[in-house]
């Protein structure tokens, strides 16, 4: 059964998104890091492209620990045609978000930027 979202809800609707996103992001930088493997490169980047995947896995955990605090759990997340369909149970009521596909990867995208941003920042204050 499904009902409009109140107020409240839409924190953890925006919760939803961002495990998604973090979930998406993790997966895909360990299938690049996996596609970088046999080329031959001048230098190694696998240790940067690893520690962003552990850092974006790091958040998609914690995101699924607040998320099932609040009582929202996702019950399952799949591609369809030019869409992630995720159904996710909120405070006993069955809900569907739809994301596009090309929005969610630049929504990763500007993840990765925010990174980088953050991991130079760190290293200028040391």
């Amino acid at each position: 059964m499904t009902e409009p979202i109140a107020p409240g809800e839409a924190k953890e609707q925006e919760l939803v998104r961002q495990y998604i996103l973090f979930g998406i992001l993790f997966r895909a930088v360990m299938v690049d890091v996996e596609q970088m493997r046999p080329v031959p490169l001048k230098l190694s980047y696998l240790d940067v492209l690893l520690e962003l995947s552990r850092w974006a896995e790091r958040q998609h955990h914690q995101l699924r620990r607040h998320l099932r605090q609040l009582g929202c759990t996702i019950v399952s997340a799949r591609r369809e045609d030019y869409a992630y369909v995720v159904h996710y149970r909120q405070r006993g009521y069955l809900r569907e978000a739809s994301y596009i596909i090309e929005v969610l990867r630049a929504e990763c995208q500007e993840l990765v930027g925010a990174w980088v941003r953050d991991h130079h920042q760190g290293e200028k204050r040391a």
